[in-house]
């Protein structure tokens, strides 16, 4: 089974049950289909062939879902790529995916425009949005009515490339993850085992879907048949409102989202007994957060941890292990992502790739038909994080006894002070303990004595005070004392990516100039 045959069937099995609603209209499955089959005929008629990129820039909508199942079923190479970027960004990635085509909102015209003299291997400009884009940039809707709806002959292997999804650059320049076909659907499998959605389930997906986490939740649900919801971008007050009007059963909320909902204005006015799933991951969520989150949804959550490298997510954590009270053992799981998902195998190893016992902490790697076959065109970072077909994900994790994978942080973010190893992630938690905390970052900044040193950056909650002394105060009662911050800064926000994981490096780079200046 191919990514290509779950929309053909799903227009089949279930042709007029509602598959896609966004803020511009509702399409039936069979309707999708005929769609997708457009869309390939069109671009085929533009000179894209089986194994050509084609770029996408678009916000959350049912054209970008669409283009997904289109581009996968004709054997082209899908590029998504995160809106946010500036425009030198955008032609980094283009000029090293080097697609074909380009299809990307009207809101870019200006910034494509302004890049387009250096996009000379682009053969087709599509438009979504704009009917009057110019003689030279074809329209979406436009485009491709003129094609007929007919299944297209199509042959495609499991090893073909299906999507190039370029990493958040969280540590470096983003590099772009080489997903197959039977990487895609292996993930789909692994979610779908785990969730077990109903078919009469209705999915509400706020991520940006240019992301795995959103995105492998949709495909997810679109194979069980389940009708799919979409906004825009997310905005705390319009996702509440969707989910009072259209009453769904499943959302996906990346814990930055939830924590926007939460701390949002009125909340406790708006009716989300309908959600009965709660699927959240991409960023670690602090305790304190999920307990916070569990007492307003009051459903079932599953917690997806994983990485673009993996087509989505290596463990779970499912609705009978998010215990908040009752015996020890089993409380601790919280804290936990879970266990290995059925098809793929986790292991946490020593620096001599030696697996860990129990409790003993190393980095975490993963073997399994989910696993990227490399990165475009960087056969050197490809052998660094794939040897011997494992992946080494960069995080420090603890496994237990019960086989429950604990991250303690990302390689990188570790800080070094004095000859000590302290984990950001630890003293994260305890700081979140305080009430008036919505948001928080421990960093290691340059020291000439130590080498590194310990700093918070706090984001309160609004309408919340919190003084330096009360952090203080909490950390001392909880962490050694090497481990405390030495210094803690109140910001209004903290930098992160797309999917709500906080931006370190930026962090650390911007404290660093500062501390040189």
């Amino acid at each position: 089974m191919f990514l290509g045959d779950i929309v053909r069937k799903q227009g089949v099995r279930n042709a007029d049950k509602m598959a896609l609603v966004d803020e511009n209209g509702r399409l039936t499955f069979s309707e999708v289909n005929r769609k997708v089959n457009r869309i390939i005929h069109a671009l085929r008629d533009k000179g894209i062939q089986k194994g050509d990129r084609v770029a996408v820039i678009l916000y959350n909508c049912n054209e970008f879902i669409m283009l997904y199942f289109a581009l996968a079923k004709a054997g082209f190479v899908i590029v998504p790529i995160n809106y946010r970027l500036l425009a030198k960004e955008f032609l980094y990635i283009l000029k090293d995916a080097d697609p074909r085509a380009l299809i990307f909102d009207q809101d870019f015209l200006e910034t494509v425009g302004s890049i387009r003299d250096e996009l000379s291997f682009i053969r087709a400009f599509v438009v979504v949005g704009d009917d009057s884009p110019g003689s030279d940039i074809y329209h979406f809707e436009a485009l491709v009515k003129e094609y007929p709806h007919e299944e297209p002959v199509v042959v495609v292997s499991e090893e073909d490339l299906a999507i190039i999804m370029y990493t958040s650059g969280t540590t470096g320049p983003p590099k772009g993850a080489m997903i197959t076909q039977k990487n895609i659907v292996a993930a789909i499998i692994n979610q779908y085992t785990d969730v077990c959605p109903r078919v009469d389930d209705v999915l509400i997906t706020f991520p940006p879907i240019y992301h795995m986490g959103g995105l492998l939740t949709l495909l997810t649900h679109y194979y069980r048949g389940c009708t799919h919801l979409t906004i825009k971008q997310f905005d705390p007050q319009k996702a509440l409102e969707w989910i009072q009007r259209e009453r769904p059963t499943v959302t996906h909320l990346v814990p930055a989202m939830q924590n926007m909902i939460m701390n949002h204005p009125g909340v406790e006015n708006y009716d989300l007994s309908c959600i009965r799933v709660m699927c959240y991951g991409a960023s670690p969520m602090l305790i304190s957060q999920l307990k916070q989150s569990m007492e307003l949804f009051k459903c079932k959550y599953f917690q997806f941890a994983g990485l673009t490298e993996v087509t989505g997510h290596l463990t779970t954590l499912p609705p009978e292990d998010h215990i908040t009270a009752g015996p020890p053992e089993k409380v601790k799981r919280l804290g936990s992502a879970g266990r290995e998902v059925m098809g793929l195998e986790v292991r946490i190893v020593d620096e001599n790739g030696c697996e860990c016992p129990p409790g003993v902490s190393g980095e975490e790697i993963a073997r399994g038909d989910a696993i990227m076959v490399g990165y475009w065109n960087m056969p050197d970072e490809t052998k660094k994080v794939l040897k011997e077909g494992w992946l080494y994900t960069g995080d420090v994790c603890v496994k237990d006894e019960g086989g429950y994978v604990y991250y303690v942080d990302r390689i990188k973010d570790m800080i070094n002070r004095g000859g000590e190893n302290v984990y950001p992630r630890e003293i994260e938690e305890v700081i979140a303990q305080h009430p008036g905390v919505m948001d928080v970052a421990v960093i290691g900044i340059p020291d000439e004595r130590l080498g590194e040193e310990i700093k918070a950056l706090i984001v309160p909650k609004p309408g919340h005070v919190v003084s330096e002394e009360e952090i203080v105060d909490l950390c001392k009662e909880n962490l050694a004392g090497y481990k405390k911050p030495r210094s803690i800064d109140f910001v209004d926000q903290l930098p992160k990516n797309p999917t709500g994981k906080i931006l370190k490096r930026v962090l650390r780079e911007a404290y660093t100039r500062a501390g040189r200046d």
